[in-house]
């Protein structure tokens, strides 16, 4: 059922500060990234809970991060929804939000100080299939890409931590709306479109990137055409400065050689590919991470359904002043079968894999952006994790 909106939010003082620029957002991201920029690969990088959502099992996973970030799980798994994909945390972390596809909907959770999910309130309903979402960096909104229906649907996160509903799904005007991504200042949304590229003979429609200007109270309007990509196209990433934005496509390297696309975000959201781009990441490209400096781009390798156990990929970019992209040193790097879902730490030190295998493995992130396995593969409990099915919570006591 859909519910009742909430009462408004008083008035914030933001930046609405034309083009692209460097929010207070960013800012404290990267002065984050700079104090741990020193610190070695293997160093103390304090405590916390990662959690992991199985898509077929329906329940997610609760693990343990000690001092070197080593997860451990802790049972029983948590239930939910159908088909769950990403799990995300309010500004606090004391609510969190799970979008599951098969029964259209959201469900809400009040964190516990040991981390564990209790229900909030009942689940909000969304468009037909929802498959990505996002909370806004402000912490006031929540969005859903609904791939049956091709619409959007905006809630308004309410004092109280619970989802109220903003008017109807909004339409995209293209097939199959499925990844999401922000600029740090919340000033506009991409959404990305199309159905994976898995063989020659696919005639899939081509992959687009649609762009919402977002108003008052989240609301979204269309900034621009939309622009092409590969089909497929899924995961992706705005960079911390809000300078550049990178999509993954899913398509096969025998298919394709266009998997990995690079853009310059110029005034009022418009897209602009960077130099080089696009670029091949083999083995069907699905989830994006950049680091909190802006420095590195990982993009998980998956292979869908075609055989996860041939798929055992993530992919590591250093990324350039002009946005253009450069394999780091040793990439890409071996991360168990069918690597799908991935997150950083907050420091940026730590990276989490997932795998369609029911595997969660950590690495280092190194200075020069080589990830080495520091532990794993560890099973998460549950049955296959899918698309960005990590998400790293609060480090130490709250």
């Amino acid at each position: 059922m859909h519910s009742t909106r909430p009462p408004r939010h008083p008035a914030t003082l933001r930046s609405r500060l034309r083009g692209p620029c460097l929010t207070l957002t960013a800012l404290a991201t990267l002065a984050a990234a700079a104090l741990f920029a020193g610190a070695p690969a293997g160093a103390a990088i304090g405590s916390g809970t990662l959690y992991v959502t199985n898509g077929d099992s329906n329940d997610i996973s609760l693990f343990r991060l000690d001092s070197t970030g080593r997860p451990a799980l802790e049972p029983p798994l948590i239930p939910t929804g159908q088909q769950p994909r990403q799990l995300h945390l309010s500004t606090d972390g004391r609510t969190a939000y799970v979008a599951t596809a098969l029964d259209d909907s959201v469900h809400q959770y009040r964190v516990g100080d040991d981390g564990r999910l209790t229900v909030l309130a009942p689940p909000v309903r969304t468009g037909d299939s929802p498959f990505g979402s996002l909370r806004a960096p402000s912490g006031r909104t929540f969005y859903t890409a609904n791939t049956a229906d091709g619409t959007v649907s905006v809630f308004s996160i309410g004092f109280d931590g619970q989802l109220y509903e903003l008017g109807r799904p909004v339409p995209t005007g293209e097939n199959s709306p499925r990844g999401l991504a922000m600029t740090p200042d919340g000033r506009y949304l991409y959404v990305s479109h199309g159905r994976p590229a898995i063989t020659p003979e696919d005639t899939e429609p081509p992959g687009l990137v649609v762009v919402f200007e977002v108003g008052p109270e989240g609301k979204l309007s269309k900034a621009g055409k939309p622009v092409p990509v590969e089909r497929g196209a899924l995961g992706m990433s705005v960079t911390p400065d809000g300078r550049h934005l990178y999509v993954a496509c899913e398509a096969l390297t025998s298919v394709s050689k266009r998997q990995l696309f690079g853009f310059a975000i110029g005034a009022g959201g418009s897209l602009t590919p960077v130099p080089g781009s696009p670029y091949t990441a083999p083995d069907v490209p699905i989830s994006t991470a950049v680091t909190a400096d802006g420095e590195h781009l990982y993009v998980t390798s998956g292979g869908l359904n075609v055989n996860p156990d041939l798929a055992t990929k993530v992919w590591g970019f250093a990324i350039a002043a002009d946005g253009s992209l450069k394999p780091v040193p040793n990439a890409p790097f071996e991360a168990g079968r069918g690597p799908v879902g991935i997150a950083l730490g907050p420091d940026g030190r730590r990276a989490y894999v997932s795998t369609l295998r029911s595997e969660l493995l950590t690495f280092a992130v190194e200075p020069d952006g080589d990830l080495a396995l520091l532990h794993g593969p560890i099973k998460t409990g549950g049955s296959r994790p899918l698309f960005q099915s990590v998400a790293v919570g609060g480090i130490g006591p709250r």
